[in-house]
């Protein structure tokens, strides 16, 4: 007669236990320490926001803290560099603008990562622009030197156009900011 044994032995389910990750496993008990991800900016209000990144990097680019930014200069009365587009081209209004980090240019470029942003404001306190500029990766629009250029809220968010398209873009307004722009003596900067 023979005798014969089984045993079983239940398995672990090893595997990555993370949700976030891009290989989940909801079967997985125990994790191994596999888990992969998508890095990349998180933050839905950052100009560079990432919809596929499952992990923040630190990479976001916002204009939410402008105000803590360097104010490089502050121009007050009529300004003959002003296009049609923007307020403030009277006697009355004040152009204060903000650098992030008090970046400089680089010979005659600024380096990318730039951040630049423009409050305009009269004594009455009945106008208010805020618009930003962004210097981008070589190859984002050669026609506008790599700038984006946005319309900014007070708090730094982007605004939006009536069917909630952000008004941002190298050729925003269909090229109005590279038009006025170009003529800057320095990388397309009017300020330093």
């Amino acid at each position: 007669m023979a005798i014969i044994s089984l045993s079983f032995t239940a398995c672990d389910n090893e595997g990555c236990t993370d949700p976030i990750a891009e290989n989940y496993n909801e079967n997985a008990k125990k994790d191994n320490g596999t888990c992969d991800y998508i890095y990349g900016c998180t933050n839905n209000k950052s100009i560079n926001f990432d919809t596929l990144a499952t992990l923040d990097d630190a990479s976001c680019m916002t204009f939410e803290t402008w105000e803590d930014w360097i104010l490089e200069i502050t121009k007050t009365g009529l300004d003959t560099n002003l296009g049609f587009a923007h307020r403030g081209d009277d006697s009355t209004s004040t152009r204060d603008v903000y650098f992030l980090d008090g970046k400089d240019p680089d010979g005659n470029s600024y380096p990318e990562g730039t951040m630049i942003l423009k409050h305009t404001h009269n004594i009455l306190g009945t106008s208010q622009e805020y618009v930003g500029m962004v210097k981008q990766e070589k190859g984002f629009n050669t026609a506008s030197g790599n700038w984006e250029w946005f319309v900014l809220n007070e708090d730094g968010e982007m605004k939006t156009d009536s069917v909630g398209k952000s008004l941002r873009g190298g050729n925003l307004y269909d090229g109005m900011c590279i038009g006025c722009h170009q003529s800057a003596t320095t990388d397309f900067v009017f300020s330093k």
